[in-house]
């Protein structure tokens, strides 16, 4: 009874040491990028990785080019490195991933799971394709939603009509008030005109 309890205890002292950890900082994207992202794998990914996360990227609205593995970042205006370690215990199980982003070849985004500590820990045997998607899901909130937007123009200090009478704003909008007569759509149409909107 008391080796029964003293190999419990060791059971638990033993996976209270483990840990699993993952950590995400969202990618920060510039809306003026497309929404084409290189992917670049660590020499040696497995094959499922690649077809699990570029599922994921392509799925957050994405369109797909592979670059050969070990490639700089900097080759793409947007891209993604990403590599994954397998490690047999009782079963197969993905021990580590981590993911980078990079606008320009400067990183704006990371994810990284990693189970290298997680020893005892049963909960490190889990579904690898739906912790990428997840991953992926963390590491791009918005997905490709808002790339692709061209700038807005700078607005121009002068309206239209200033331009055109060579009188300030203030004048004209004093103008269009002491108007009699006018309807509301009239005035409106006015208003915008003189605002330059």
């Amino acid at each position: 009874m008391k080796l029964r309890h003293i190999g419990l205890a060791l059971a638990i002292v033993s996976t209270l040491g483990c840990s699993i950890k993952q950590t995400v900082d969202p990618a920060q994207l510039s809306t003026t990028l497309q929404p084409e992202i290189c992917m670049i794998a660590a020499p040696g990914v497995r094959e499922g990785f690649t077809h699990a996360y570029g599922a994921a990227l392509q799925s957050k609205g994405f369109t797909l080019r592979q670059l050969p593995a070990g490639s700089s970042p900097s080759r793409c205006p947007l891209s993604t490195t990403y590599t994954g370690t397998w490690r047999w215990d009782v079963a197969l199980y993905m021990r580590y991933a981590e993911i980078g982003v990079f606008e320009g070849g400067k990183r704006v985004g990371r994810a990284v799971y990693d189970a290298r500590s997680g020893g005892g820990r049963l909960d490190k045997f889990i579904d690898a394709e739906s912790k990428i998607h997840e991953l992926a899901d963390e590491l791009f909130p918005n997905g490709a939603a808002l790339l692709g937007q061209r700038p807005r123009p700078a607005v121009v200090a002068t309206s239209v009509s200033e331009a055109a009478t060579g009188r300030s704003r203030g004048e004209l909008l004093q103008e269009l008030q002491d108007t009699p007569g006018l309807s509301y759509e009239e005035y409106q149409r006015r208003y915008r005109e003189i605002m330059g909107q």
